[in-house]
Order: C-alpha cells, then sequence, then structure tokens
C-alpha cells in the first residue's frame, strides 16, 4: 500500500458489489473499475462481484466473481427486467462466498443482495448512492398508471434500501442531505476520480459534416435527450453526434437534418468521436448522484453544456436552465461560434480533472470511510 489505513493494520479484503453488467462502457460501470482498480492499486485485495456478462476485459489488478449465466440474458440496459430479480439472488449467494472485511454495493440491487448476504456472514455494508429510485423507476414506464405505481415503488425503495448499509457514500455534495432524510444515519461525500490514462486517445475520429455536439451514455428517458434534440434544431450550424454501446433507433427519425446515431461499447472508438466533437451536451435534470460522462467529457477537452440539474462547478462547464432548450441551444451556438474560447475552455477543463480528480486521492478518502465502519463494527 502506498499508506497505512488509519485506524487499519493491513490491506482490506474489498468486494466491490455492481448488480449489473461489467465492464461496459457506461457511467456506473466506468465508476466501479475506476474505483476497484483504484484501491488494488494502493494494495487491498479487492473483488468485483458482478452479472455474468459485460463487454470487454476487466483489468488485472483485481478479480472479478460473476453470477451463474442466464440462458440467452446479455442486456447492457438499465432498468428493470424480469431476469434482474434472478441474478440479484444469486449475487447474493456469490457476495456471502467471497472472504471479505467490508463490501462496498453500488446503485439498489446490490445494496440489497449486500444486505441478504451481511445476514450470513455479519460483513459490514457501504452503500454507494448513484442515484434515487423517485428519480429514475418511473422513467422506464410508459402510460401515467404504470409510472404513477413506479413513482410510488421508487419512493418505497428510497426510503427501505440506502439506510439498510451501514454507512451511505453520495457522489454530490446534495445527495447528502438526501440520503440523512431518507434515514441513512451515517453519510459520507466522495465525489467520482478518473484515471487519466483511461482518457488516452491517439487520434480523434473527424465525422464529416461537422462541427458536431456530441452526447454519449445511455439513451434512457431520464437522461432528458428531448431537450437536447428539441435545442439542436436551433443550431443549424452544428450536427448532434448521439453515441451509445445501447440501440439509438428511435433517434434516428427526430426529424434534425444532421444527426448521427453511433452504437459501439468500444471506449476506444468513443474517445475518438469525442475528440472528434466541438462540444458536448449533457441535458439530464434531476441527477442526485455524479454524471461520469462529465469527468470523460472534460478529461477528453470537452467544453460542455450541461442542465443544472447535472451540471458541476468545474472550469468548461456551462450551466443552462433545467428543460430549457431555447438556453441549451443559446450556449451551445455562443461555443460553435467562438473556437478560440472553445480551445481555451477545453485546455482548462482537462488540466483542472487531470490534477483535481484523480482516482488516486478519491481511494483514500474510501480507506478512510472504509476504516471509520470497521472500527464501529468491531465495537458492536
Amino acid at each position: 500500500m502506498s499508506g497505512p489505513v488509519p485506524g487499519v493494520d493491513r490491506p482490506l479484503r474489498i468486494v466491490q458489489a455492481a448488480a449489473f453488467p461489467f465492464p461496459t462502457p457506461q457511467g456506473s460501470q466506468v465508476f466501479v473499475r475506476g474505483m476497484a482498480r483504484a484501491l488494488a492499486r494502493r494494495g487491498h485485495d479487492v473483488t468485483v462481484a458482478c452479472y455474468a456478462h459485460g463487454r470487454g476485459d476487466p483489468d488485472p489488478e483485481y478479480r472479478v466473481v460473476r453470477t451463474p449465466p442466464f440462458p440467452g440474458y446479455n442486456n447492457l440496459r438499465a432498468g428493470p427486467d424480469l431476469v434482474k430479480p434472478i441474478l440479484d439472488v444469486a449475487l447474493a449467494a456469490r457476495i456471502a462466498r467471497i472472504p471479505a472485511d467490508i463490501v462496498h454495493a453500488h446503485n439498489y440491487e446490490a445494496p440489497l443482495a449486500a444486505a441478504m448476504a451481511r445476514m450470513l456472514t455479519g460483513v459490514p455494508v457501504v452503500y454507494g448512492a448513484h442515484n434515487t429510485m423517485s428519480e429514475e423507476l418511473h422513467t422506464y414506464f410508459d402510460g401515467p398508471w404504470a409510472q404513477r405505481i413506479a413513482r410510488r415503488v421508487g419512493r418505497l425503495m428510497d426510503r427501505t434500501i440506502p439506510p439498510m448499509a451501514d454507512h451511505a457514500i453520495s457522489l454530490s455534495a446534495h445527495g447528502v442531505d438526501t440520503l440523512a432524510a431518507l434515514g441513512c444515519d451515517s453519510v459520507s461525500f466522495i465525489a467520482p476520480g478518473i484515471d487519466m490514462g483511461d482518457l488516452a486517445c491517439s487520434e480523434p475520429e473527424e465525422t464529416p459534416g461537422g462541427p458536431w455536439v456530441a452526447y454519449a451514455g445511455n439513451p434512457d428517458r431520464y437522461q432528458d435527450l428531448d431537450v437536447l434534440v428539441e435545442a439542436m434544431h436551433q443550431v443549424p450550424q452544428a450536427g448532434l453526434l448521439l453515441i451509445s454501446a445501447s440501440g439509438l433507433e428511435e433517434w434516428e427519425g427526430c426529424g434534425l437534418e444532421r444527426i448521427k446515431c453511433i452504437t459501439t461499447s468500444d471506449f476506444a472508438r468513443v474517445k475518438a468521436l469525442l475528440r472528434g466533437a466541438a462540444v458536448a451536451a449533457l441535458p439530464r435534470t434531476v441527477c442526485s448522484g455524479y454524471p461520469i460522462k462529465l469527468l470523460n467529457y472534460l478529461g477528453l477537452g470537452l467544453p460542455t453544456v450541461a442542465a443544472e440539474g447535472s451540471a458541476q462547478d468545474l472550469p468548461g462547464v456551462i450551466s443552462v436552465p433545467n428543460r430549457d432548450p431555447d438556453a441549451m441551444a443559446a450556449a451551445i451556438r455562443e461555443l460553435i461560434d467562438d473556437p478560440a474560447r472553445r480551445s481555451e475552455m477545453g485546455t482548462r477543463a482537462r488540466a483542472h480533472v487531470a490534477e483535481e480528480c484523480s482516482w488516486e486521492a478519491r481511494a483514500r478518502d474510501l480507506e478512510g470511510v472504509y476504516a471509520a465502519v470497521l472500527g464501529r463494527s468491531s465495537m458492536q
């Protein structure tokens, strides 16, 4: 290890519990991958417990333990389906068999699985809060009745699952109060980190017909891509470049004259495409966590126009009001029309991310949380 963990005289056995495919180039998966690698590089014994499938290879620094494969199931999209509860029970069984000092569980299904495993093992659980279900669950359903029920279920999940953990970590400062209001007795704020080596890219992939405004990430409804599309109708001097590991068919017919939808799970190509863009966009209105894609945009030197619900106070970010396509369009037009300003903002953004947002620093913060949780657990 780079240095001793206060209160802990040995490397820790840490399970990162992730109820999703792994690895994939999606926000939570990229976050868990960076965290696992950073903790392993500091000398800890790290295991990622996840679903059976993913895209690409994990890193050599940590182990991966998977649930048994479910025949024919390879869904990469977030959101509920009929197979995931089966996988989550299997994940709980896997977690219970991994020797561990602490389990760090992410999103919502994994904390539930970790809590089930804790009944057998007694291993304390740290909950990583990436979102709330009241803001997201209803967006996966159509129809007013289905959405109304989903909102109620989401609120119930918010009130019951996060407080199951021994400690909660918010990815944003405002999320600390949210988690406390949901009943979490012990909460910390640790922002995500980034490994600039992950953003290394040889050459940008130039997309003909530019300049381009890029969005890279999943196209689920809570991302508010409809606002971005409406804004881009007011920016005739630029095209919209949508990049996702999931299908983008519904956006190909959105009426924009210049739109390009690229489906790829190759992160090297995603980086090259982003580097070839002029501006990045983040239209998501409600984000109680931290949009990992924002760090990727800024780390690649892309100035970013973001809705205030997702924006962070970082160099290179222009915040606009939520669900205001006119304001988003105006901010994008200003950047498109001013290459010198774009270049200056991109340079400052990349330098700030490299200097202030490293996973090495975040890993030290996590060690402090783990030590405090283990100290409280030993006194019970």
